[in-house]
This record gives structure tokens, C-alpha cells and sequence, in this order.
């Protein structure tokens, strides 16, 4: 159980880093573009690690639900951008965070994890955490289109699904499933770079930036793998999509960006969180 809350610490860190560096570089060039980059980064990242892992045994189930990972979190992907498109950031990103958390604790209890009362509400605890650290800024009431709900409740459900999918794979696969998976990304947002954009490689100015992007995701996706694989899918979800929490975190101290009073609160739920889940 510590060993997932360690390695589901690891994803957070990872993906809210990886998010915070793409970001900035998206400022400045198409975030397809950026996306499509980062992930071929990743890929040859990915690709020397696992060669270094030393796999025991890779079966073509384990690829298998690599590949699914892979489709499922390009789907992710795509519904987030047209979601973003629709609908207002401040709206759309709790509503994916929250429902990208959540099914795989039911799925979890569903295939019959249990956890510890204290856990539970631990649990409970980061996921306020969650919604609270999602959602930049309090704005106006402007009502959600049902295109922009509809597209965040599919981004949210196919993020979900690569969580839920790869934790199918076995630990004895080393990280080639996860090889798989960047594989299939790598093709999905490449090719979306092409028919979009013409192109794949980003400014020079911001390449050195799209490239740190990549090899840190991938070190997010190795410690999601890993903590999938090692217990309870609800614990490494839940404490894995706290990732926003971070990228706020890194917006504060680098480029002074300003937190919202439910944002302070929410890094400090996801302590308190944290820490049940730990005791």
C-alpha cells in the first residue's frame, strides 16, 4: 500500500512537471504540435528503459493492454481538446479530473479491492482535493453546452480507462506495455499534428522545453505502470490525478501566477489526504 502511494506521489509529480513545461512552450507554438513532440520524446525515453528494465516475460496480453491504454488515453486526449474548445476551462477540468478519478475506485471495488475505513476517507479527502485544485479561478455562471459537458465526461472516462487498462498488465511485462502504449499516442497526436498543422517538430526556441516535456511524462507514465501493478488501482488513481495540484504549485513559484483561495485550500486537503492514506 506505501509502495503505491509513493509511486502514485511519482505520478502527480511527473504529469503536473510535464504539464506545467508543455504548457509554457504551447504559449508559443500549436499544443498538437507540442503533444506530438513530447510524445516521441517520451517514446525513445520509454524505449531505452525498458530495454534497461530487463523484462522476465512479456506476453502478448501485456502489449495488448498496452495498446488499449494507448488508444483509450488518445481518445482522452482528443475529447479534452474539443471540450476545452466548448466550454470554459474552469468548468471543464473539474468535471475530468473528477470522473477521471473516481471509476477506477469503482472499478476497484468492483473486482474486490477493499480498503481500511481510514483509507476510505482518505480517499474521500483527496478527491475534494482534486476538484478543489482543478478549477483555476471562480468565474462567471455562463451555463456548460452539452457539447463541452458530453466531451468532458469522455475525456474523463477514456484518462480513467488508461488507468484501468494497464493495471491488467503484469509486473513481469517490465515496461513494455507501456511502450505499446506511447507507441499508439505517438501515432494518434502525430498524425493530428500532420492533418493540422503540416508539421511535427516545434520551434527551435521551444524544442529543448517540448523534449524535458516528453522524457518527464515518461517517467510519469513508468511510476503509473508501476503503481497500478503494485495495489489498489483506487489509491493509485485517486492520489495519481492530484497532478493539477502541482502544476498550480509550479505556476505559483516560477512565474508568480496567482493561486485562487479554494486552489491554497485544496493543496492543503491533498496533504491531509495523503497523509490518512499513509497512516
Amino acid at each position: 500500500m506505501f509502495l503505491t502511494l509513493l509511486l502514485s506521489c511519482g505520478t502527480a509529480l511527473g504529469f503536473g512537471i510535464s504539464d506545467f513545461v508543455g504548457g509554457n512552450a504551447s504559449r508559443s507554438e500549436r499544443p498538437v504540435r507540442v503533444a506530438a513532440f513530447s510524445h516521441i520524446a517520451g517514446l525513445i525515453g520509454m524505449l531505452v528503459a525498458a530495454i534497461l528494465w530487463r523484462a522476465t516475460a512479456v506476453s502478448g496480453s501485456d502489449l495488448m493492454w498496452g495498446a488499449a491504454a494507448g488508444v483509450s488515453g488518445g481518445i482522452g486526449i482528443f475529447s479534452l481538446y474539443a471540450a476545452l474548445r466548448a466550454g470554459r476551462m474552469g468548468v471543464v477540468t473539474p468535471i475530468t479530473a473528477a470522473i477521471g478519478a473516481s471509476l477506477p475506485v469503482i472499478y476497484g471495488t468492483l473486482i474486490g479491492e477493499r480498503l481500511a475505513p481510514l483509507g476510505m476517507v482518505g480517499l474521500a479527502v483527496v478527491f475534494v482535493a482534486i476538484l478543489l485544485v482543478s478549477i483555476p479561478r471562480i468565474e462567471g455562471h455562463e451555463p456548460l453546452s452539452r457539447a463541452a459537458l458530453g466531451f468532458s465526461v469522455m475525456a474523463g472516462v477514456f484518462f480513467s480507462g488508461s488507468f484501468i487498462l494497464l493495471s491488467n498488465t503484469t509486473a513481469a511485462s517490465g515496461l513494455w506495455p507501456a511502450v505499446v502504449l506511447r507507441v499508439v499516442s505517438v501515432t494518434v497526436l502525430g498524425s493530428s499534428a500532420l492533418l493540422t498543422t503540416r508539421g511535427i517538430v516545434p520551434a527551435r526556441a521551444v524544442l529543448p522545453s517540448v523534449i524535458a516535456a516528453g522524457l518527464i511524462e515518461t517517467t510519469a507514465t513508468v511510476f503509473m505502470l508501476l503503481a497500478v501493478q503494485s495495489g489498489p488501482i483506487a489509491v493509485a488513481a485517486m492520489v495519481g490525478s492530484l497532478y493539477p495540484a502541482v502544476t498550480a504549485l509550479l505556476a505559483r513559484v516560477t512565474i508568480k501566477e496567482h493561486l485562487a483561495r479554494h486552489q491554497i485550500v485544496g493543496l492543503g486537503i491533498a496533504i491531509v489526504g495523503i497523509m490518512l492514506l499513509s497512516s
